[in-house]
């Protein structure tokens, strides 16, 4: 009401001048905005309006309610432990919108001013970086995740175009103990005014369904150990998934239940709770087919997998996921598959490799084409390459961690020197099994100190770097 009565309030030039209605305009929200055209409109002939407003609403309103609103702090609350069945949250999204600030004008009429030392935003102006504001969302979504009922839900709504601010999202949740199940797209139908006049705005939000493990997984997992709990988290994860996606009259892949994300979801599980992860890559999908049902490189439970080839049959068209290389994992994935369709010579890969990576990461270095096939492939006589079998996928990513462990051994050396600078490129895959060597042995120095050193846009966009580095910070 206040902004209203200032110079930043609109004139709606069309409704003015042709009718309609509605021509004073406000002010555009999310921003301190002086327009061309200016109504600075009357205090009290706002107050008057409202008056009026609350008139004719105050009948419709029931004598006896059945809600409850609070308002207060989202990272501590009143409210009983395990006591909400689900949470919609539509937390700030780094540095969008600077909430305190732009409430100057009517706090200062209250004279009330808001105390923004833990306001979960992203300001170089208050001091809070990326991290800090990771922080506070980590602090929030501990609370959420204490007042929430086992088994139950929370939805997050995201609409940021930072791969940071996405990854710090995905690392505080987790780091709180929720378990992420599926990300989809929302369409609003009608954009926000960035959205639509913006060219690097998100024109769709992305909501994260994420849940709290039954009493019963928590209970077992903290009595038993091995693969037992391993494949009792897999289960429950699994019921969490969607059976079946429909697109367009078509069955869409779930990213979700691929055996990748599956063990990336338990490897997170266990990290977050400062405990090694009791069964490698290979061992993993091994147990995944003998314990589970495989359909179109997803794994299903048996009565999951009867309701997905029943839903499949009225959509058989399947639609696999388009696979985006922007790092040196995606690269090997993307070369998997093309190998799996047949064995192929260098020089007819080659040329769609170029291709299908030209969207690496500032910073980040890819090995040549040739490297990344004797690390992870099997060449024939005739010169050909192909997947490897499971027997020899062993050896090769053997031979793999070795060589890569060589090259984090030589990033540690560096930054080790006197007068170290910071490395301003760095193979991400050779941090990351550094990392993970550094995890089990807790050298949580090492990962700290060497995160500190590396190009900040590479730990940042890099969900693996960065939850390593987040927990060993909180144990160094």
């Amino acid at each position: 009401m206040v902004n209203r009565s200032t110079q930043m309030n609109r004139v709606h030039v069309g409704k003015f001048f042709f009718g309609g209605g509605g021509w004073n305009g406000g002010h555009l929200m999310g921003t301190l905005y002086i327009p061309s055209l200016q109504v600075e409109t009357s205090i009290l002939e706002q107050i008057s309006d409202k008056i009026d407003s609350f008139k004719k609403a105050i009948i419709h309103l029931s004598k006896k309610y059945n809600n409850l609103q609070y308002v207060g702090s989202a990272s501590k609350t009143l409210i009983k432990d395990n006591s909400i069945d689900y949470i919609f949250t539509d937390p700030p999204f780094g540095a969008n919108i600077m909430y305190s600030e732009l409430n100057l004008l009517p706090e200062s009429w209250l004279k009330v001013f808001t105390n923004n030392k833990k306001e979960a935003i992203e300001n170089k102006t208050q001091g809070k970086s990326l991290l800090e504001y990771q922080e506070i969302m980590t602090d929030c979504f501990k609370e959420y995740y204490r007042v929430l009922k086992p088994s139950k839900w929370m939805t997050v709504e995201f609409s940021n175009t930072s791969a940071a601010v996405w990854n710090g999202i995905q690392t505080g949740l987790q780091k709180a103990g929720f378990v992420i199940a599926n990300v989809a797209a929302l369409d609003k139908q009608q954009g926000s005014f960035k959205a639509v006049t913006t060219p690097t705005a998100v024109k769709q939000d992305l909501i994260i369904s994420c849940y709290k493990p039954s009493v019963e997984f928590e209970i077992n997992f903290k009595t038993y150990q091995g693969d037992k709990v391993v494949w009792d988290f897999v289960n429950e994860h699994l019921q969490h998934l969607p059976v079946h996606i429909k697109k367009e009259s078509n069955t869409t892949a779930i990213i979700e239940r691929s055996p990748k994300i599956l063990f990336d979801r338990l490897i997170t599980f266990y990290l977050m709770r400062g405990l090694p992860v009791p069964i490698d890559a290979k061992d993993f999908q091994e147990g995944l087919k003998q314990r589970f049902v495989e359909r179109d490189g997803m794994y299903f439970i048996a009565e999951q997998a009867a309701e997905y080839d029943e839903k499949k049959a009225k959509a058989p068209n399947f639609v696999q996921l388009s696979l985006i290389v922007a790092n040196e994992s995606d690269a090997i994935e993307w070369l998997k598959s093309r190998l799996r369709e047949k064995p192929q010579k260098y020089q007819d890969i080659m040329p769609d490799f170029r291709i299908a990576t030209q969207s690496l990461r500032k910073g980040d270095t890819l090995p040549e084409l040739k490297d990344l096939l004797e690390q992870s492939f099997i060449q024939e006589p005739d010169g050909t390459w192909r997947t490897p079998n499971p027997n020899e996928a062993k050896d090769r990513e053997a031979m793999r961690t070795k060589v890569l462990l060589k090259e984090f051994n030589a990033y540690t050396t560096a930054i080790s020197a006197a007068k170290a600078k910071k490395l301003k490129e760095v193979r991400v895959e050779a941090l990351r099994a550094g990392f993970k060597n550094c995890w089990e042995q807790k050298d949580f120095k090492t990962i700290v100190s060497l995160g500190d050193m590396i190009p900040q846009n590479i730990l940042l966009e890099d969900e693996q770097l960065l939850m390593y580095y987040d927990i060993a910070k909180d144990r160094f």
